[in-house]
C-alpha cells in the first residue's frame, strides 16, 4: 500500500502530505470539467475513460495544517476507479502541492475522503480530482489559523434542517456569495422520510419527489430509509442540487448530525415513530445511517465498519481558531438515554416529547436518577464519556470565545396553562361585556386564582369563580346572583379540558427534556468560571436567542452562557407544527388563540407572544415561523450574529435573489452572558 493511503481508525480515509516544488499543470478545462490534465506523473489514472462527479466536491474540518477533501466519482461499471487528487495554491494549479493517486472503492459508494496534511495555517487552497479524461469541479478551501495566532476576526455561518421536500434552497445561493471562513452544519442534512405528511406541501420545482430503493412504510403513508442503499440514495439526491454543491465547493464545512440523518427524534439505535417503536433496537439501520453520513461528509472522524455495535463511529470533536475561538461539536443522539417519559407511558409523543407536564417530567427524571444510583446516565443526552470530554475541553481552553455546535436548544420553552387559559377567558368575557374593559388585568388575575383552586377531578374544571365574582361585585356592581346567572355560563362554556391547567414544557426532545444534565453542565461553566460560552444551535425550525440559566427553576436563575438558535434552511416551521396540533387535536382546540388568530383569511402568529409571556427572562428573541440561516462575525470583543429570514416560496419557484426577507442583528459582548437585539 502506498505511504499516502491507509486505513485510519478502521475506516477508509486516504492521506497526502503537501510538498512544495511539484510540477505545475495548467488546464483550460471546459465548464463541464470533462477535460483531463496530465503532468507526467505515473499514476495510472490517465486511461482516457470518461467519469462523472455527480455530487461535486467538498472540503471540511479545517485545522491549521490539514483539511479533508471529498468527492464521489462514477463510471461505466461498479469497479474501483483510479484517480488523482490535486491541491494547489492557485486556482489554475500552477503551484501544485499534492498530485497523488488514490482509488474510489465501490464498498464506500465510490466516495473519497482524503486528508491533506502539511498545509500552511490560515491559507486558501484549491483542489480537484482527475479520473481518466475527466476532471472534477475546482473546490476552494481554507485552513484554520495557527493555534497561537492572534486572530482579529472570524466569519462563518451556521445552518441546519434542509428538507429536500419542503420550501426552497435559495439560502445556499445567498451563502455561497458571502465571504466566510467556514460553514457549521448542525444536522438534519437529509431527512430519512419521503412522502410524509409534512413533506407533501409546497416545494420548488427544482426538487422532484424522492423515492427510496428499499424503504419501509409508516402508518401515515410515508416511507422511511432502512438500508444503506436508502441512506446513500438520500445523500446522492440532496447533493445533486447545484446550489448545495456550490456551497461545499466554496467553503469548508464542519458538520455533525441530529436526528433525521437516522430517524426522527431518535435515541441511540431506536426509532420513535410509533408508541412502542423504541422497545426494539435497530442496530443495523443505525449503522447503515452512520456509514452513509461518514461516506458523504468531509469529516475527519473515526468510523469502524467492523465494529458490530451502533457505537462504531465518533463524531464529537474540537477545533481551535488561533487565540480567538474554540469550537466543540457534540453528538446528542448516539449516546442519549431514552426520553425521560417514554412514549409508551403516555400513549405517544404528546406528553412524552411534546407538551410535557413539567412536574411529571421532574418526577420521572428524579426516579430514573435514583434508580441509577445518583448518576446522570439514565437521563443523559451526552453520555458520560462525551460529557467528561466536553468539560475537559472547556476547562483547558485558553481562547477568548468558547463556541458549542449544539444540536438542540438549551433555552427553556415553558407554558403555564392556568395563566394562559385565564387570560383567554378574561379576553372573551371583556369582548362580550365591553364595560369590563378597564378591569381586564384584574379579571385575568382573579380567573387565574379561581382556576388554580378549581376541582380538576372531572373532564373539565369545576369552580364557582369566587375570586372573580367578588371582584365584579365590588368593582362592576354585578351581584353574585347576576354573576351566577349571566357570567358563569359564559365562562363554563369556554373551559378547556382539566389537563390543560398545568405547567408544560413544549419540547422535551431538546434540553428541556434532559434538565438534570443541563443543570450539571451549566453548574460546571458557572463554578469553573468559564467565560464567553455561546451555543450555536439548530433543530427547532425557528429563530431563538437568549441567555442559558444555571437553573431555570431557581428563585433567581443566573445566566451563565448564551444560546443562538437558527431556523431551518427549508424545513417547516415550529409554528406550523403547533398550528397543526391545535387545528387537529380537539383537546388542544381551546388553545388556538395562543398559537394564531385569523381574520379575513389572514393568519397572525400569536405563538411568539405566548412564548415570550412565559419565558421572558431568557427568550430575548423569538421568531417561530421562519426559514433561514445565521451568520457570525467574531472579534475578541464581540460576537455579532445575523439571523437571515428567507422569503417564502414563490409559487413553485425559489424567490429571486436577494432571497433574504429580513435580517435581525444580535450581539454578545465578551465577558457578559447576555444577548442584545438591535432595534
Amino acid at each position: 500500500m502506498d505511504r499516502r493511503k491507509f486505513l485510519k481508525w478502521g475506516s477508509f480515509l486516504t492521506l497526502s502530505t503537501a510538498t512544495a516544488g511539484l510540477a505545475g499543470c495548467n488546464s483550460d478545462d471546459d465548464d463541464d470539467n470533462d477535460n483531463g490534465t496530465d503532468d507526467g506523473a505515473d499514476n495510472g489514472t490517465d486511461d482516457g475513460a470518461r467519469y462523472q462527479y455527480p455530487q461535486g466536491v467538498a472540503s471540511g474540518d479545517p485545522r491549521p495544517d490539514s483539511i479533508v477533501l471529498w468527492t464521489r466519482v462514477t463510471g461505466a461499471n461498479d469497479a474501483a476507479i483510479a484517480l488523482r487528487v490535486q491541491v494547489a495554491r492557485d486556482e489554475r494549479f500552477t503551484q501544485l502541492l499534492v498530485n497523488d493517486a488514490i482509488s474510489a472503492e465501490p464498498d464506500w459508494d465510490h466516495t473519497i475522503r482524503h486528508k491533506v496534511v502539511g498545509l500552511d495555517a490560515a491559507t486558501t487552497y484549491y483542489y480537484r480530482f482527475v479520473a481518466g479524461a475527466s476532471t472534477s469541479a475546482v473546490g476552494r478551501t481554507r485552513t484554520a489559523p495557527a493555534a497561537n495566532a492572534a486572530v482579529a476576526q472570524l466569519k462563518f455561518a451556521f445552518i441546519s434542517c434542509q428538507d429536500w421536500s419542503v420550501n426552497h434552497w435559495a439560502a445556499f445561493d445567498e451563502l455561497a456569495a458571502q465571504d466566510l471562513d467556514f460553514i457549521v452544519h448542525l444536522g438534519d442534512y437529509v431527512y430519512e422520510t419521503v412522502n410524509a405528511g409534512f413533506q407533501t406541501g409546497a416545494v420548488e420545482d427544482a426538487h422532484a419527489p424522492l423515492s427510496l430503493p428499499d424503504g419501509a412504510p409508516r402508518g401515515d403513508g410515508a416511507r422511511y430509509a432502512t438500508t444503506l442503499a436508502d441512506y446513500r440514495s438520500l445523500y446522492r439526491n440532496y447533493r445533486s442540487d447545484p446550489r448545495l454543491q456550490a456551497l461545499h465547493a466554496r467553503f469548508p464545512m464542519i458538520a455533525i448530525w441530529d436526528d433525521h440523518e437516522f430517524s426522527d427524534d431518535c435515541w441511540q439505535d431506536r426509532q420513535t415513530y410509533a408508541t412502542n417503536d423504541d422497545v426494539t433496537p435497530l442496530t443495523a439501520r443505525r449503522r447503515d445511517a452512520s456509514q452513509a453520513w461518514f461516506e458523504f461528509m468531509p469529516a475527519d472522524v473515526s468510523f469502524d465498519r467492523d465494529n458490530q455495535s451502533f457505537e462504531n463511529i465518533q463524531i464529537y470533536r474540537a477545533f481551535r481558531f488561533g487565540t480567538l475561538a474554540t469550537l466543540l461539536m457534540t453528538d446528542l443522539r448516539l449516546y442519549r438515554a431514552d426520553h425521560v417519559i417514554p412514549e409508551k407511558n403516555v400513549g405517544g409523543e404528546i406528553g412524552s416529547r411534546y407538551f410535557v407536564p413539567k412536574s411529571m417530567l421532574s418526577q420521572f427524571e428524579a426516579a430514573k436518577i435514583a434508580g441509577g444510583g445518583g448518576q446522570l446516565a439514565p437521563v443523559s443526552m451526552m453520555g458520560d464519556a462525551q460529557r467528561n470530554w466536553w468539560k475537559s475541553q472547556l476547562q483547558a481552553s485558553t481562547t477568548t470565545w468558547n463556541l458549542w455546535g449544539n444540536e438542540v436548544s438549551l433555552l427553556r420553552m415553558q407554558f403555564d396553562g392556568t395563566l394562559a387559559v385565564a387570560g383567554l377567558l378574561a379576553q372573551g368575557l371583556v369582548a362580550a361585556n365591553g364595560a369590563l374593559q378597564p378591569l381586564l388585568g384584574a379579571i385575568a388575575g382573579a380567573l387565574a386564582q379561581d382556576l388554580a383552586s378549581a376541582d380538576l377531578g372531572t373532564t373539565k374544571p369545576t369552580t364557582t369563580y369566587p375570586a372573580l365574582s367578588a371582584l365584579l361585585n365590588a368593582q362592576a356592581g354585578i351581584t353574585p346572583a347576576a354573576f351566577a346567572a349571566q357570567i358563569k355560563p359564559q365562562l363554563d362554556a369556554q373551559l378547556p379540558a382539566s389537563t390543560l391547567l398545568d405547567k408544560y414544557l413544549l419540547n422535551a426532545d431538546q434540553w428541556d427534556g434532559y434538565n438534570a444534565e443541563r443543570k450539571d453542565l451549566m453548574a460546571f461553566v458557572r463554578d469553573a468560571g468559564i467565560r464567553n460560552v455561546v451555543a450555536l444551535t439548530g433543530d427547532i425550525h425557528a429563530f431563538f436567542a437568549g441567555p442559558v440559566m444555571d437553573d431555570y427553576d431557581a428563585a433567581t436563575p443566573r445566566p451563565v452562557m448564551v444560546d443562538l438558535v437558527t431556523a431551518g434552511i427549508s424545513s417547516n416551521s415550529f409554528f406550523s407544527y403547533f398550528k397543526n396540533v391545535v387545528d387537529t387535536d380537539a383537546s388542544f382546540a381551546v388553545a388556538r388563540p395562543l398559537i394564531y388568530s385569523q381574520q379575513n383569511g389572514t393568519i397572525s402568529n400569536m405563538f411568539n407572544a405566548t412564548l415570550k409571556q412565559f419565558n421572558s427572562d431568557w427568550l430575548r428573541y423569538i421568531d417561530t415561523d421562519a426559514q433561514g440561516y445565521a451568520t457570525v462575525t467574531l472579534t475578541p470583543g464581540e460576537l455579532r450574529c445575523v439571523f437571515n429570514k428567507l422569503k417564502p416560496l414563490n409559487g413553485r419557484q425559489a424567490p429571486a435573489l436577494p432571497a433574504v426577507a429580513s435580517q435581525t442583528v444580535l450581539t454578545v459582548t465578551a465577558g457578559t452572558p447576555a444577548v442584545n437585539v438591535a432595534a
